[in-house]
């Protein structure tokens, strides 16, 4: 036996107390081979029989049994099986999905059944031309008259290979000769399986069915076999599976009713792509300071210059410090880094003092690199400085010249002036020697000017200046053990951040964030380096970054309102697709498809506004860059730098990772919208959805 009704009741609430009985203890035994036509007046329950036998809704009481397996222990996951294994339905109204082809509406059943692409498409096609419409493959359901409606219908239900064919009303939307062809067509397609047509017309029962039953008020009022049924056993040799709806169909399916509403789409894009344009731009902007700011500091004079010490901790006992004891292996790393052209012993000058025309000011004082950068060969006013001879920058120019009591707003002025230096120079047992020693200015060199007064000096002739006997002999390792320190020249200038991270990174060793060890943040001992120009490069960082932050706050406002946008677009596509959720479920989708078919579309917006808000970005880089450079008076090319190989605030870096990660950002902001409208259309009852058509 195929299908037994076992007592089946069904009941509708039709007010608080009163209930309407639609079916009235139904029993009823069915076999393969057999058509039987279910006839009786309209509101007898000939639709309802039929809806509970297809699994489209549920009796009240009783069951059905299937195969020798009672429905009382099915769960929702065997009703989604049992539709889309065992049962073919054929609507009246076709409830074909209608940005659909022909041969996509027959596909879809196959897809949910785990069919590979090339075999679906196969069987849809030979279908198609068994119901005479092979050259109608590629037509939507609104170029179809309605017999050929109801063809690719009955395609559809025979797609899956199911054991029972149902078919509630199918030549009622028909005229009589497509109605015949129709009812011909039906059963030359499923002799070897059971078909159950609900019919008001008895003459077309009497032609076509081996059997009828009628129905009365929801009563079996007579059950009679007008011809002897050829009944079998015969098994569906079609290979199913139990598969979910691809991502690729659920994403085509989206495709394609999106491109049925392209202008609230495009609406929605436009206002999604809003906040992706001002992270890019922001990103931008901040990347292409960063990168300036970089290269404006990379010509000081001492940029190729790292000093590199180590971090003491503080112990219990006041003022006593710790005496670092790292494995030598350690430090020897830093030579091996291929960024390193050179080290020396660090000369360690504190409160360095000029005395000019009796009057001191206080200065800072830098070695320069062994050999001249060319950012001081092309940007020196004099010349580099020898023995007994410092270069200035601009704000120690202006300092001398005060001194001097010159009133001049030329700083080379200061170039060939004498002051006397009062240098205070730590030996390595910790003894401060003052040592007094008269320069002359050899030239001013022309780097950003903070207004802070730097001196350069000779590396080799200072040293020769103040004595051997001031610093500590040994090899390198022995001046971080006695707390003194090295300095490092560097191949290239622009590597100096690059290098102060690596020494200073806890991994190698280091003492962690440069700046948070400087400004007293963190007591770990370690490793660390450092020169002016890479503080200010981190000090630059910090600020950008904060500054970005709160830009993006407002960025993340637009991000939500274009969120409730998506969730609103989303939830009337649901509510305008009933019927295709019906549909879907009816051929045995189940929750976890529909909710893919619904956040696809809510993805697709998503990366439709990434794409096209990184666009816009790129667009609007140079109009932004010109704004920039006219407000400011000077010229700032590439200030806005959106990052093709970073990821934003890390380390990581691979092609295009930046806009590849603001269009996934984008892509997870609307599914995170379109998730709770999508799950409100798992929601939805299969029957409840087919009344809508």
């Amino acid at each position: 036996m195929l299908l037994e009704l076992k007592k089946v009741y069904k009941k509708f609430k039709i007010s608080r107390k009163q209930y309407f009985t639609a079916l009235n203890d139904i029993n009823l035994t069915f076999e393969k081979g057999e058509f039987v036509s279910i006839v009786g007046p309209s509101g007898c329950g000939k639709s309802t029989l039929l809806n509970i036998i297809a699994g489209l809704d549920e009796s009240t009481k009783g069951s059905l049994i299937i195969g020798g397996v009672s429905s009382k222990k099915f769960k929702k996951k065997n009703w989604d099986l049992y539709r889309k294994n065992n049962i073919g339905f054929i609507f009246q109204n076709f409830n074909l999905i209608e940005h659909l082809t022909a041969l996509e509406n027959v596909e879809i059943v196959m897809n949910l059944i785990g069919l590979g692409i090339r075999e679906r498409r196969e069987r849809a096609l030979e279908l198609l031309e068994q119901v005479g419409l092979s050259k109608h493959i590629n037509h939507r359901p609104s170029e179809l008259s309605g017999g050929e409606k109801q063809r690719v219908a009955i395609a559809r239900a025979l797609a899956n290979d199911p054991d029972i064919i149902l078919a509630d009303e199918p030549t009622g939307a028909l005229d009589s000769k497509t109605g015949k062809q129709v009812m011909d067509l039906l059963t030359s397609l499923a002799k070897d399986k059971l078909i159950i047509m609900v019919t008001h017309n008895n003459e077309l029962a009497d032609e076509y069915s081996s059997r009828i039953i009628g129905l009365k008020d929801g009563v079996i009022e007579s059950d009679e076999n007008i011809t002897e049924a050829v009944t079998n056993r015969t098994k569906s040799t079609l290979k199913k599976k139990n598969k979910s709806m691809s991502f690729f169909e659920a994403f085509k399916l989206s495709l394609r009713n999106m491109s049925k509403k392209k202008g609230r789409i495009a609406i929605t894009t436009l206002a999604g792509c809003i906040g992706i344009t001002g992270f890019a731009l922001i990103m931008g902007l901040g990347n292409g300071a960063n990168i300036y700011i970089d290269k404006q500091l990379n010509k000081f004079a001492n940029s190729d210059v790292l000093m590199v010490s180590k971090n003491v901790k503080e112990s219990n006992d006041m003022g006593s410090y710790t005496t670092i004891s790292s494995d030598e292996k350690d430090y020897k790393k830093i030579f091996e880094m291929e960024e390193v052209k050179a080290s020396r012993p660090m000369i360690n000058t504190n409160n360095v003092k000029i005395n000019v025309g009796n009057q001191e000011s206080e200065m800072v004082a830098y070695s320069l690199g062994n050999e001249t950068s060319e950012f001081l060969k092309e940007n020196v006013d004099g010349k580099l400085p020898l023995k007994n001879e410092i270069l200035v920058n601009q704000a120690a120019a202006r300092e001398i010249l005060k001194l001097l009591n010159i009133e001049s707003k030329d700083i080379k002025n200061a170039i060939g002036k004498e002051v006397t230096f009062l240098i205070n120079v730590t030996k390595d047992n910790l003894q401060k020697v003052t040592v007094n020693e008269n320069f002359v200015v050899s030239g001013v060199v022309n780097e950003l000017d903070f207004d802070i007064s730097s001196i350069y000096y000779n590396y080799d002739a200072f040293k020769e200046i103040l004595n051997e006997t001031f610093l500590t002999t040994g090899t390198l390792y022995d001046y971080l053990t006695n707390n003194s320190g090295f300095e490092i020249i560097l191949k290239d200038a622009s590597d100096n951040k690059l290098v102060t991270n690596e020494i200073t990174a806890e991994k190698n060793g280091g003492a962690g964030n440069i700046l948070s060890v400087l400004s007293g943040g963190t007591q770990k001992e370690g490793f660390m380096a450092y020169n002016i120009p890479v503080i200010m490069k981190l000090q630059f960082e910090q600020l950008i970054f904060i500054a970005q932050i709160v830009i993006s706050i407002f960025i993340i406002v637009a991000l939500v309102v274009s969120s409730i946008m998506t969730s609103i677009v989303l939830y009337s596509s649901i509510v305008e697709r009933k019927t295709e959720i019906g549909i879907i479920k009816a051929v045995g989708g189940r929750d976890k498809d529909v909710l893919r078919i619904f956040e696809s579309e809510a993805i697709l917006m998503g990366l439709f506004s990434g794409v096209l808000g990184v666009i816009i970005a790129f667009v609007l880089k140079y109009p932004i860059e010109s704004l920039i450079a006219k407000l400011l008076g000077f010229k700032l090319p590439g200030i806005v730098t959106i990052p093709l190989s970073q990821v934003p605030f890390t380390n990581v870096t691979f092609p295009l990772a930046t806009i590849i990660t603001l269009i996934l950002f984008s892509a997870i902001i609307s599914a995170i919208a379109g998730y709770l409208p999508s799950k409100k259309a798992t929601k939805m009852q299969v029957i409840d959805a087919l009344r809508e058509e």
